[in-house]
């Protein structure tokens, strides 16, 4: 008997085949409309999910934002590798498509070298630390995670990704290494 979906897989789903199904209206949202300012998504992540997570679990928070991050770069490649026929090129080229047309950022390609399994992503006009300044160490877990969820599916194998460069360092960009292990 097939597992019953939990309440917020029916969720995804449905804003998933919307996004996908390029559609962005949103019932019940007349006057405010579909779009939410960054300031809000920002302190959803920082606030729900990044300091309330390092308030339960400590020096674990990150990597519990990482894994996040990892399962929706999972579903976002799934959603893709189907379309490009195994090309890593068009793969890369339809999440940069997506990501942009989410606002997540825009991913720019670095460094690609498929013998060595070793990639850099460019993530400018992050979502997450765009306009935020005077933190200690990169704050782009989610995106770094992501990053590393798109890997992980189009190659089928375990992927380590960390950012190594974040705007909110004072960078001009964020940066995250990815490698196939």
């Amino acid at each position: 008997m097939p597992q019953q979906k939990s309440d917020y897989q029916i969720a995804q789903d449905k804003i998933l085949n919307s996004v996908f199904n390029g559609e962005f209206e949103i019932a019940n949202r007349q006057n405010l409309g579909p779009l939410i300012p960054i300031r809000l998504f920002q302190v959803l992540r920082m606030v729900a999910l990044g300091s309330n997570l390092e308030d339960m679990l400590g020096d674990g928070a990150p990597a519990l934002v990482y894994h996040s991050g990892q399962g929706l770069g999972q579903v976002l490649g799934q959603a893709i590798i189907g379309e490009v026929d195994n090309n890593f090129e068009t793969y890369v080229a339809q999440i940069e498509q997506l990501c942009r047309k989410l606002s997540i950022g825009l991913l720019v390609p670095e460094t690609i070298d498929l013998k060595a399994g070793v990639f850099e992503l460019r993530v400018d006009e992050c979502v997450s630390c765009a306009g935020i300044d005077g933190v200690t160490s990169p704050i782009c877990h989610f995106e770094a995670g992501m990053v590393g969820g798109i890997f992980k599916t189009f190659f089928n194998q375990n992927v380590r990704a960390k950012e190594t460069k974040c705007n909110a360092l004072g960078h001009d960009t964020c940066l995250i290494q990815a490698n196939l292990y």
